[in-house]
């Protein structure tokens, strides 16, 4: 049985795919969250981009099913990257949905936002889309944000590519990564690649679409029919 394993953006838990379905053409939908993030707020945070990818590997095994796609959106979307190369040697069948993320190879904005002040963290966050949040939310959201960039700033490809089918998606009205940047997880399978552009900006994700659930679901399709993508 396929199942649909989620990973989600910098500084969320799983709750941001609260608006999914519980599953896609029978498949369940399992939206994790990282260590220090919400349900798991009293774990320690991840110190790299790759422990955190250990851990997602170390959930989906959990699971104990063979068909796995693998959904990560924003920095959640390397996070499963690297989980889903972790999965290769554990008869795992991955198809991997990499969502507003440039390819590995690129390098990001994290790096700048490192750098800013807390009021200037938020408002950038809040531009791309995000909601207004009170300040007890503020508050607890700050430093997982902070924790999450500096995850994806101190991040470095190895340049070994995942041998599972990638599906690289970019949205329309996204203005923190372009279509451009999202193309390049081309470069960053052995297997197939294909890019298709979702309408919405950076968070659309977090209330699918129909185009969305449609992508899900060929994934699903495919893991289940053992059958090759073109």
């Amino acid at each position: 049985m396929a199942v649909v394993v989620c990973v989600p953006p910098s500084g969320a838990g799983r709750s941001f795919f609260r608006r999914w379905p519980r599953a896609v053409d029978g498949a369940r939908v399992v939206p994790l969250s990282r260590p220090g993030h919400e349900e798991r707020m009293n774990e320690p945070l991840a110190t790299s981009l790759t422990a955190a990818a250990a851990d997602v590997a170390g959930r989906v095994l959990a699971l104990e099913q063979p068909q796995v796609v693998l959904f990560g959106h924003s920095i959640g979307a390397t996070v499963a990257f690297e989980a889903a190369r972790l999965l290769a040697d554990d008869a795992v069948d991955v198809e991997l949905v990499v969502s507003a993320r440039q390819g590995p190879q690129c390098a990001g904005i994290a790096g700048e936002l490192t750098h800013q002040t807390d009021a200037e963290l938020l408002a950038t966050v809040q531009s791309w889309g995000a909601h207004a949040l009170d300040q007890s939310v503020q508050d607890m959201l700050i430093p997982l944000l902070r924790a999450d960039f500096e995850l994806s700033a101190s991040y470095s490809w190895d340049g070994v590519r995942v041998s599972a089918p990638v599906t690289a998606l970019s949205y329309i009205d996204d203005v923190v990564v372009d279509a451009a940047a999202v193309r390049q997880w081309s470069a960053a399978t052995s297997a197939s690649h294909t890019h298709l552009t979702l309408p919405g900006g950076h968070f659309a994700a977090s209330d699918p679409t129909d185009s969305l659930i449609a992508v899900l679901r060929a994934a699903v399709s495919r893991l289940r029919s053992g059958q090759p993508r073109v």
